[in-house]
């Protein structure tokens, strides 16, 4: 049986959902992903995104707009509008070099604001100092190149990001280059081995999927998301069995 998935809410056209009726008498079914079709519409800052710092006593925000893409030109821009701090981008070490006019500490940051400074993997809050530049060891993303499909039904997957610990459901593995407005569309049998699910009948009568980044945040996607799932009456599992060949 192939069940097609439209996402209908413009406010998180990230995510599908269904009830659906299984028409076959059995206790378990398997099924898969087989495809996803959307246009790469995806948001790599909101209004609500921000990066705050304080010197001394007084807390400073950089705040951000809505925007689909960014030059790093335009980062720097951004990430210096406020006198006390400056970013300079290395085109050799391809990451930024954060100057501080006054002892200034970084405190909170979202996580879209995160990926573009390249602080995703930066403990905070951060202390710079006039007398040291901060290189911040990570690049900038201002491209998505790895997706993941979750839910609640999915194969938990075991995942360290920072100091916390994440095991998402994932039904879909995504690597590919999400170009700004350019069509996504991902094949999951042609690029290899779908993840394969048995569960019980009961349990998929409602599905939700969401698509999230490469730290299972979900993407701001403005395009409506296809999903294009294969189901089929399985033999009874135990416990063991739920992932399938």
């Amino acid at each position: 049986m192939l069940i097609s998935m439209q996402s209908r809410d413009s406010q998180k056209y990230h995510t599908v959902s269904l009830t659906m009726n299984i028409p076959w008498k059995c206790s378990y079914v398997k099924y898969y992903v087989s495809s996803i079709n959307t246009n790469s519409n995806i948001l790599l800052s909101t209004k609500d995104d921000y990066m705050k710092y304080q010197v001394g006593k007084t807390v400073h925000t950089i705040e951000f707009s809505e925007s689909y893409h960014y030059s790093i030109k335009q980062l720097e821009q951004i990430f210096s509008q406020k006198s006390e701090l400056a970013w300079e981008y290395d085109k050799n070490k391809r990451t930024f070099k954060i100057t501080a006019s006054l002892k200034t500490t970084i405190t909170s940051i979202s996580h879209r604001a995160a990926l573009l400074t390249g602080l995703y993997n930066t403990p905070l809050p951060l202390t710079i100092d006039p007398k040291e530049p901060f290189i911040v060891p990570d690049l900038p993303i201002i491209t998505h190149t790895k997706l993941y499909l979750v839910s609640l039904q999915g194969n938990p997957m075991y995942s360290a990001i920072g100091d916390q610990e994440y095991t998402p459901s994932v039904i879909g593995n995504i690597n590919t280059m999400a170009i700004d407005g350019k069509p996504l569309i991902y094949d999951f049998e042609k690029e290899g081995k779908p993840i394969k699910i048995k569960t019980n009948t009961d349990s998929l009568k409602y599905l939700e999927l969401s698509l999230v980044d490469f730290q299972f945040q979900p993407i701001a996607l403005k395009s409506p998301l296809f999903v294009s799932i294969k189901v089929k009456p399985a033999k009874d599992a135990d416990v063991k069995d739920v992932l399938t060949k």
